[in-house]
């Protein structure tokens, strides 16, 4: 018995290092974890104009530097790096803050013209319907690549965006593979598994984009020489 409990204590350290992350993350985005509650909550156009308006403004001050923080961290993960959580977690916090709030600045503007011509058009056609899904789909693995460039390497914010692009395109079937499987999760922790939000969510998503972004870059970097 006490065997068994020795192979599993890694297991339990891991959930308990996965969550700890994950409730960290959430407790710096409070405000529009709740707001993105509501969203999928709300019925009315108007209403949900609003929150999601609210969400995309509040998004650069507090969305994009603690995300940013929670890759960093996933990063040290993939270095194998021993570290501790909230310390490393509050650190990547500070020392990024400035250039995820305007690399945030930026992106939130793209989320907002795609999110409202989406609502928008939606039930106009269905050409239309899926042609929006499909942007927003490309918004979001733009997005999540952006946090794993901003902890990943050290280049001026500019040439981070433009690099960002290109590494989304560099192997597109990879990265549609990658940018479904995050939806995925999403989909289902809104949806079926509630409890996933509070737990593991983000940090499943921010494990998963940061391999395909990884996996992309180190390619494109040994081409390179």
């Amino acid at each position: 018995m006490n065997n068994f409990l020795g192979r599993l204590q890694p297991v339990f350290e891991w959930i308990i290092n996965l969550a700890t992350l994950n409730l960290t993350w959430l407790v710096f985005i409070l405000p529009i974890a709740y707001l993105s509650l509501l969203l999928v909550l709300v019925e009315d156009f108007s209403q949900m104009i609003l929150l999601l308006i609210s969400i995309i403004v509040l998004s650069p001050v507090l969305l994009f530097p603690a995300t940013t923080a929670l890759f960093g961290v996933v990063r040290k993960w993939f270095m194998k790096e021993d570290i501790k959580i909230i310390r490393s977690y509050w650190k990547f916090y500070k020392e990024n803050y400035k250039r995820s709030f305007s690399g945030g600045l930026f992106i939130s503007f793209l989320w907002l013209i795609g999110s409202v011509d989406y609502l928008y058009f939606k039930n106009t056609s269905p050409f239309l319907n899926f042609l929006f899904l499909f942007i927003l789909a490309l918004l979001l693995l733009y997005t999540l690549y952006f946090f794993s460039d901003t902890v990943h390497t050290e280049s001026k914010l500019s040439q981070s965006l433009k690099n960002v692009l290109i590494i989304s395109i560099t192997n597109p079937v990879f990265s549609f593979g990658i940018i479904i499987l995050c939806i995925f999760i999403i989909y289902i922790s809104f949806t079926y598994l509630p409890f996933l939000l509070l737990l593991f969510t983000g940090v499943f998503v921010a494990i998963l984009s940061y391999y395909g972004y990884h996996k992309i870059f180190t390619t494109i970097t040994r081409m390179n020489k």
